[in-house]
């Protein structure tokens, strides 16, 4: 035998699909790279230059608004606007940072040293 019941939940969970305010999305994207610019300085020790799509992976930057921007390129593309990091350079097709210009830069931007 089994229960009868007809119960819905009511509450949902409060998740912000997009950040509400600029600054919120701001503290988003600073929040996002302090907590994941070490992985990146570790995961690209070897190498002089960091393709944009392994930066947005690394710092997680596609999780900040998963609906209006699931692959993260907004993201990026704000932070190359607003001056935070420099334009990439395209070899062979593929756009590239300078990896210890990217890290110095992100470091700064966040406060950490």
């Amino acid at each position: 035998m089994g229960y009868a019941v007809s119960y819905k939940p009511t509450k949902t969970r409060a998740r912000r699909q997009t950040p509400a305010t600029k600054a919120q999305r701001t503290k988003d994207i600073k929040d996002a790279i302090r907590w994941n610019v070490a992985r990146l300085e570790h995961d690209t020790v070897s190498s002089g230059t960091v393709s944009r799509s392994l930066v947005i992976q690394l710092l997680h930057l596609n999780q900040i608004a998963p609906t209006a921007d699931p692959t993260g390129d907004h993201v990026m593309q704000q932070l190359i606007k607003d001056g935070i990091v420099l334009r990439p350079s395209k070899r062979a097709g593929v756009q590239v940072f300078g990896r210890e210009d990217l890290i110095n830069s992100l470091k700064a931007w966040v406060g950490m040293k």
